[in-house]
């Protein structure tokens, strides 16, 4: 890493870096980047907790499908995520840290080691879990209508999962998209806005396009003429997102920067919003395989609760923040995961309960919710750089206001001093 990226990455010697007038408005790399939360989760040492959520959320999943069981799914969904939220939050202390790992496996009974390793690494989490969830049975033991909302509220939350999945999105693409020193190139740029963002539409249209072929298997038969309909949504869906907000797009294209980060950023943005749209148009217009549709939505969650664990992680460790940290992101994930998993089986057995493809058309809300939150954030993210290179003018004008008035107090002090050496080189010429 060169001297100039570093100086970005820290937020030292530059216009965006932290300072009490602009901490708001700052600019600043992550110092727990993706490929550090990424090894994080799939170091060995708590690689038993990825198996325990795999095997706990199929089994509640499963029970989640039969209703003399939903409240007790709906029970270990809830304290087991509320558990690994703890137990993230106590991996402050050496003890529970190294508690919660798999450490010193024996060479000389390697299995039978790890096997009992792994559930020491799991004793932490599960009795906090089983703590929680007899809280919650004596509170509700007594009342029918509690029992009937613990489902439907941890259902609901699959309202939270669809909308934060949109703004982790936001927040963590923004953050590695302000990694580059290059949208902080303030140098002017001539040429026009379409000239800024031609990359970004070719790039949406091509995808809408190899899209819509692949899914219509290449727009053949009357009946796959209706993805037709999805690729013109999706090329009207950019142009009608450009028009609304072109003034700033124009505003911010103006700098070398600003049109790197519109393009970056409206490219990355809309394709994310467009897969979001496919995925809501095939379950609502085709019958998709039940595999295929958990398969898709698993892939959904990991990267929900990746980015999501990103941006709360990265954001608080530059701080030096306790809360969330590189050491306990993994637990974390974990809390997540089993509340996005415990949604989605509450949601599965109220739409099937209702009957027909209801999990279908959940799903596909839940997607149209995604793609809407990232159209209301998309100019959140240009205003933010507008503002931030309004900053940065002013405080290249100031500082060179300064630089100014320094060179000119500099040489009136050297002319000041010449004048006295004159004075004194003549008095002594005098006497």
């Amino acid at each position: 890493m060169d001297e100039e990226e570093n100086d970005f990455l820290t937020g030292e010697n530059e216009p965006f870096g932290p300072s009490e007038e602009n901490n708001d408005y700052s600019i600043k790399q992550e110092k727990f980047g993706l490929g550090d939360l990424l090894s994080t989760l799939l170091d060995l040492k708590t690689l038993p907790h990825i198996i325990l959520l795999m095997m706990l959320s199929s089994t509640l999943y499963a029970f989640a499908q039969i209703y003399s069981l939903l409240y007790f799914s709906a029970i270990g969904f809830i304290s087991l995520s509320f558990g690994y939220a703890i137990t993230a939050t106590a991996t402050r202390w050496d003890a529970i840290f190294n508690l919660v790992r798999v450490n010193e496996i024996s060479s000389d009974s390697w299995i039978k080691s790890l096997i009992m390793r792994s559930i020491r690494s799991w004793s932490v989490p599960i009795i906090i879990s089983s703590i929680i969830a007899l809280i919650i049975s004596i509170i509700s033991s007594n009342n029918d209508s509690i029992k009937d909302w613990v489902p439907f509220g941890l259902a609901s939350l699959f309202l939270v999962w669809s909308i934060g999945q949109g703004s982790s999105f936001k927040s963590s693409t923004y953050a590695w998209i302000s990694s580059s020193t290059k949208i902080t190139d303030s140098t002017a740029r001539e040429g026009t806005l379409f000239g800024a963002i031609i990359g970004q539409l070719i790039g949406v249209v091509t995808f809408s396009i190899i899209i819509g072929y692949g899914y219509s298997s290449g727009f053949e038969g009357d009946n796959n003429f209706k993805w037709f309909g999805f690729v013109i949504i999706s090329i009207l869906l950019q142009i009608v997102l450009i028009f609304l907000h072109s003034g700033k797009l124009r505003e911010i294209t103006l700098t070398r920067g600003g049109a790197t980060l519109a393009n970056r950023w409206g490219l990355i943005s809309q394709i994310f919003i467009i897969w979001h749209i496919a995925s809501a148009w095939r379950r609502l217009i085709d019958d998709p395989s039940p595999i295929t549709m958990i398969l898709e939505e698993f892939v959904l969650m990991l990267l929900t609760v990746v980015l999501a664990i990103w941006a709360l992680a990265s954001r608080n460790v530059s701080k030096g923040g306790k809360l969330f940290t590189s050491d306990n992101a993994l637990f974390w994930g974990l809390s997540f995961g089993f509340g996005y998993a415990g949604s989605i089986a509450m949601i599965s057995n109220i739409t099937n309960g209702i009957g027909g493809n209801n999990i279908a058309t959940t799903m596909a809300i839940g997607h149209i919710i995604t793609a809407l939150t990232i159209i209301i954030l998309y100019p959140i993210v240009i205003n933010k750089h507008s503002r931030l290179i309004s900053i940065y003018a002013d405080e290249l004008i100031s500082e060179s206001k300064e630089d100014s008035e320094q060179k000119d107090e500099f040489s009136q002090k050297k002319n000041n001093e010449h004048g006295e050496l004159d004075i004194d080189e003549i008095e002594l010429i005098d006497g």
